[in-house]
Order: C-alpha cells, then sequence, then structure tokens
C-alpha cells in the first residue's frame, strides 16, 4: 500500500515542481521588465478615477481607508469615492456622516444585499475612466494608483488590473504567517500576469476601464467570491487582465485562527463553485495559458495539499504503531521512541523530491519578498509553514464536503 503511495506521491511531487521550475523561467525572462520603474506621466494624459468601497460593519476602519484614497498622489479633480453601506448594523453610515458634504465623496445606503450588489449600486453612480474596486479595511500607499494607472496609459489592451495586498503590521501568529503567504501571491500573480493568465484580481484593491461592465456586465454573488468569478468572466471573453506588484494596499487580515479558517473556506467554496460554473475552461486552448495553465494549476495545488496530508496521516499511524509493536517486544528498558541511524537515510526519489519542492517553496518566499519589496522575518516563515501545513488541508477538505452536499458557507 505504501509503495503505491509513493509513487503517486511521487508523480505528484514532479508536477509540483515543474509548475515551481514554470514560475522560475517566467521570473528571469521578465526579471529586467520586473525591476524597470515607468515614467512618470503628464498630468493631461492621467485618466478619471472612481473608487467603489462597499462596506457592511466598518465603523473602525472605513474613515482611515477614505483618507488614505484622499492622499492618494492624484489630482483631486480626477479622483472620485463612491461608498455604498450595505446595510451595517453599526455605526458605519454615522461614521461617514462627516463626508456627507464632502466634494469627492458620494454617500449610499442600501439595505443587505452583499458585497456584489453593494459594488453595482456604486457602478450607477460611475462616469470616470477607470472603476476602482476597493475594500473598506483596506488602506493605500501613496503612490498605488499612479502605479496601475501607468499600466493602463501603456498598453491600451490592458482592461483589469490587481493590486498588490499585503498584510499591514501582523501581531499574531496568525496574521505573521499571512504576511508570507500574501507576499507569496505578490510573486506568483505577477508571473501569471505576464503570461496573460491571472486567475482572480482582488476584491481588495482592483482598477477595471469603466467599459468591461458594458461588455461582460455587473458583478454577481459568485458564491461569495464576486472577485474570481468576474475575473473568469473577462478571462472567458479574451480580455486582457494584469498584476501590478508595485501598486500596494495594507489590509489588517484575520488575527485568529477561527476567522482565518473561515475566510479560506469561503475562498475555497467560492473557487470550488466557480470552477464547476466554468469548468469548460479547464484544459481549452480556446483559453489559452489560463485554461491550459491557471486553472489546472489551481485544482492541482488542493489534490496535492489533500493527497499529501493524508499520506502524513498514514505514516505517522504506521510510525505509532510499529513502535506499540516495539514496546510490547523488548519493554521499556530497550525501547527507543527516536532511533536516528544516518545509515537508514531514506533516499528513495519521492523523498529527495521532497527536498528539491521544500527548497522551491523558500525560493517562492524570497521571490514573494522581492516582488513585494517588503521585510519578512525567519518567525513568519516559520509560522507560515507550521500554521498552513495543518490548516489548509482543513479548510480545503471542508470546502469540498460542502460543495458535495450543497451546504452553503456564510460570509462570516
Amino acid at each position: 500500500m505504501i509503495s503505491s503511495f509513493d509513487t503517486i506521491y511521487t508523480v505528484l511531487l514532479f508536477l509540483a515542481i515543474y509548475f515551481q521550475v514554470f514560475f522560475l523561467f517566467v521570473f528571469f525572462e521578465n526579471k529586467e521588465e520586473l525591476e524597470k520603474k515607468l515614467s512618470s506621466l503628464d498630468e493631461s494624459r492621467l485618466p478619471s478615477v472612481s473608487f467603489i468601497i462597499p462596506c457592511f460593519d466598518e465603523e473602525n476602519t472605513v474613515c482611515r481607508t477614505l483618507e488614505s484614497i484622499l492622499k492618494l498622489d492624484y489630482p483631486n479633480s480626477l479622483l472620485k469615492i463612491i461608498v455604498v453601506d450595505d446595510g451595517s448594523q453599526d455605526n458605519t453610515w454615522q461614521s461617514l456622516s462627516v463626508y456627507k458634504s464632502h466634494p469627492q465623496i458620494t454617500l449610499k445606503k442600501q439595505s443587505n444585499r452583499g458585497k456584489a450588489e453593494a459594488l453595482n449600486n456604486g457602478l450607477k453612480e460611475v462616469t470616470t475612466d477607470l472603476v476602482v474596486s476597493f475594500d473598506a479595511d483596506t488602506e493605500i500607499r501613496v503612490n498605488a494608483l499612479k502605479e496601475i494607472v501607468n499600466k493602463f496609459v501603456v498598453d491600451e489592451k490592458i482592461m483589469a488590473i490587481g493590486g498588490t495586498v499585503l498584510i499591514q503590521n501582523p501581531k499574531t501568529m496568525i496574521q505573521k504567517a499571512q504576511s508570507i503567504e500574501y507576499k507569496m501571491f505578490s510573486f506568483t500573480k505577477k508571473m501569471l500576469g505576464l503570461m496573460g493568465a491571472v486567475l482572480v484580481v482582488p476584491g481588495a484593491f482592483s482598477v477595471f476601464r469603466r467599459e468591461v461592465f458594458d461588455i461582460v456586465g455587473g458583478y454577481k454573488n459568485a458564491h461569495n467570491l464576486e472577485d474570481v468569478e468576474m475575473t473568469l468572466r473577462m478571462q472567458k471573453h479574451g480580455l486582457k487582465v494584469d498584476h501590478c506588484h508595485t501598486a500596494f494596499v495594507l489590509t489588517k487580515g484575520p488575527e485568529s485562527m477561527k476567522k482565518l479558517f473561515r475566510q479560506r473556506l469561503r475562498w475555497c467554496c467560492g473557487f470550488i463553485e466557480n470552477l464547476k460554473d466554468y469548468k469548460y475552461m479547464l484544459f481549452n486552448k480556446k483559453y489559452g495559458d489560463f485554461g491550459f495553465f491557471t486553472l489546472p494549476l489551481n485544482l492541482f495545488s488542493y489534490i496535492m495539499i489533500i493527497f499529501v496530508f493524508f499520506l502524513g496521516l498514514y505514516k505517522i499511524s504506521l510510525f505509532f504503531q510499529e513502535k506499540i509493536t516495539e514496546f510490547l517486544l523488548v519493554g521499556f528498558t530497550n525501547f527507543d521512541l527516536i532511533n536516528i541511524n544516518w545509515f537508514f537515510i531514506d533516499v528513495r526519489v519521492s523523498s529527495l523530491l521532497s527536498i528539491v519542492m521544500l527548497m522551491f517553496i523558500l525560493i517562492g518566499i524570497i521571490l514573494g519578498k522581492k516582488t513585494s519589496r517588503a521585510s519578512m522575518s525567519l518567525w513568519s516563515v516559520v509560522c507560515f509553514i507550521f500554521i498552513y501545513s495543518f490548516l489548509a488541508p482543513l479548510w480545503i477538505l471542508r470546502s469540498m464536503y460542502n460543495s458535495i452536499l450543497s451546504v452553503k458557507t456564510s460570509w462570516r
């Protein structure tokens, strides 16, 4: 049985390493472009921009979000902000009232109908060239908008660009682990952007040409993952989607294990359900690298994580079974729980590939740090490896269970 497991594991490891090597090739092929600074634009060429900020119970964060946008290095005359209160039950609306006379800000209120409907409500007010989807618990760096706008001006074919989301001042172990994950996202999303195969322009910070919504329509609830579904729809229509690794926003991130689990369960369930809706794009040459690389890669990552999880449990159970048998045979005096003998080091192909894969994960973390241009601590890396090794299989398994039994996943 274990030899069969090892054979499957070896094949999966080979595929995982293949994906990592492919990302490295893309990185080194475009290294100069990634490091190149875009030239500043004449103010007369800058497009007008509207931020749409849906919010629900964000009384403690929404004002800081608005202030960060108002401080952007961008002409006030070209910048509008539309805030849609999605039926908040706290004092969000009262907090927003201080901006009711602000010339750049429009405040709207609706009954609680979800983020997608709040975004669509905001779209009704848009008259600008570009539209930004932005979260109410996120703060934007002063040059982030210009970084993305430059790319729209330089390449008229680009229809949407996602920004880089980082964890702001991570304090708990959970947040420190997420800080590493988000840096890795910065790297992988940029590599997919260079391939024209971005999976998602994040709801926390994404910029669209206004005509995108005339072509593909407005937002959908999309199993509580409207940003992924919108990107899938854009890829379906052949629209060019990119990622800007130099446009940074900061978000808090879940601070507890329970909140992280619920967030990722929603993400996983949303991805699985949206993939079911757009399954015809999987391995379809009509959709290029998106259909042949991005979607298979994400599906494969789920399979890999679950297989490694169960293989690990199986090998741990064998280890303890062996030790219990040894204890019953030789007793406590001659019993060794851990007996290290370098002669018996496992040199099978699967074990060697596991070491190679671990090295590639560490390389991915380093390249994530490079592309996100952010600091990183060794403790955060340790938190990421241990916390995600245990939690990720659990939220994937639960999302598969929910999908199979059609269990609805709540937003919070």
